[in-house]
């Protein structure tokens, strides 16, 4: 298969955009490090939004 007609069948049945694809790319080459340090990020964050308390007015 040509890379025009491969490109297109990838990006026609693709579920995910450019954006997406790029972020992936971008994380996937990301040290364990890094990894480990947004994870744990994100972990905390996670425990701080579970204690908030939304107050309607």
């Amino acid at each position: 298969m040509s890379e025009k007609k491969k490109e297109s069948v990838e990006n026609s049945t693709s579920p995910i955009d450019d954006a997406e694809r790029q972020r992936i790319m971008r994380d996937m080459h990301r040290s364990d490090m890094e990894k480990l340090k947004l994870f744990t990020r994100m972990l905390r964050q996670n425990a701080l939004f579970k204690k908030a308390k939304v107050i309607h007015k």
